[in-house]
């Protein structure tokens, strides 16, 4: 059996230039990861816009809030019963 590098290679030699740009471009989505979107390296390039950096986390940290009393699951467990 082929390993998944050869089987790429072979397969690579048949493709038409459009499609080798499709390949090469999610090859290199893929190896900077999802948060690099094509809408945001898009957005970079637009002053209007500040794109942060990759070492910023997309989403804060958040501390839930602690309610008083029973839980709405548990209230429901108990309706339920």
């Amino acid at each position: 059996m082929k390993s998944a590098k050869e089987a790429l290679r072979q397969t690579i030699e048949i493709l038409s230039e459009e499609e080798a740009r499709q390949v090469l471009d999610l090859t290199q989505r893929v190896r900077r990861g999802k948060r690099d979107s094509r809408t945001l390296r898009r957005l970079s390039h637009d002053l209007a816009f500040s794109v942060p950096r990759h070492s910023v986390s997309p989403f804060g940290m958040v501390t839930p809030v602690q309610g008083k009393g029973s839980s709405a699951s548990r209230l429901l467990e108990r309706d339920r019963r």
